[in-house]
């Protein structure tokens, strides 16, 4: 069930947005959101139980669009490819913004464009957020690249292999 329901259907129900909020893991300004949206478009619980989930997110979405001019329109077709480069070792927003100016002088700056990034990005691949108990699992990753460690008595190189551990 979606949590926009779940936020609604409790609130019809008499419970206090401070529970609402604490119940569902949301912020109170979001379940303001969703109640002041509930009652401005006058709906009944009824009109939103029988509606689906997607329906639900776009009816409770912010409504916020870009409008897509031209430039915008070449800086978002340059992302996918964009999104690939950077999954290479070394390649950073930097290197892909100053590739952009190369291809497209009259192009955004450096700021703009990371801030589109960021709003595509969001769009394109939503992060999720997993919840666990602290402490109760590890997280491990290798770095795949090895480190470089000099002994300073000697001066002799000695490679060496690390991780990265969330508990």
């Amino acid at each position: 069930m979606s949590k926009i329901r779940k936020a609604i259907k409790l609130y019809c129900d008499g419970k206090s947005k401070l529970f609402i909020s604490n119940y569902l893991s949301l912020s109170r300004n979001t379940i303001k959101k969703y109640i002041s949206l509930f009652e401005l478009q006058g709906l009944t619980f009824e009109a939103i139980d029988s509606k689906s989930d997607t329906e639900l997110e776009e009816l409770f979405s912010s409504g916020k669009t870009v409008p897509v001019n031209a430039r915008l329109e070449t800086l978002y077709s340059f992302f996918p490819q964009m999104e690939r480069e950077l999954k290479k070792v070394g390649v950073t927003t930097l290197h892909m913004w100053e590739k952009f100016i190369g291809l497209y002088p009259d192009g955004l700056g450096r700021t703009r464009f990371r801030y589109y990034y960021k709003l595509w990005s969001k769009r394109v691949n939503p992060a999720m957020h997993i919840e666990h108990k602290s402490g109760d699992k590890m997280y491990i990753d290798d770095a795949s690249q090895t480190l470089c460690i000099i002994d300073k008595e000697t001066g002799a190189e000695k490679e060496v292999q690390f991780f990265v551990a969330i508990l």
